[in-house]
């Protein structure tokens, strides 16, 4: 009786386990050929990419600050974090 009981339950586990792998494996692959899939227009969006940072980058100009600039910006972080302290 406990050999049945036994038996039973060891196919069973290995039911289990083989259906986990099936599972596994069928997930594994529309991973897959999903990734596979999306690098169809990669070219195209790498390009667009490419294209707005450069625009981006030509509108930004880089504007040299002046001394007096400099200094009110300083003494804005300093009483900003002397504020903090407090």
């Amino acid at each position: 009786m406990m050999n049945e009981k036994n038996s039973r339950r060891s196919f069973f586990g290995r039911v289990a386990a083989a259906v986990g792998v099936i599972a596994a494996a069928a997930y594994t692959k529309t991973l897959i050929s999903g990734a596979k899939t999306s690098d169809a227009g990669l070219s195209e969006k790498y390009s667009n990419d490419a294209s707005q940072q450069e625009e981006a980058l030509m509108a930004n100009r880089l504007v040299v600050m002046t001394d007096a600039e400099k200094k009110q910006r300083l003494d804005e972080l300093l009483s900003c974090h002397s504020k903090e302290l407090s």
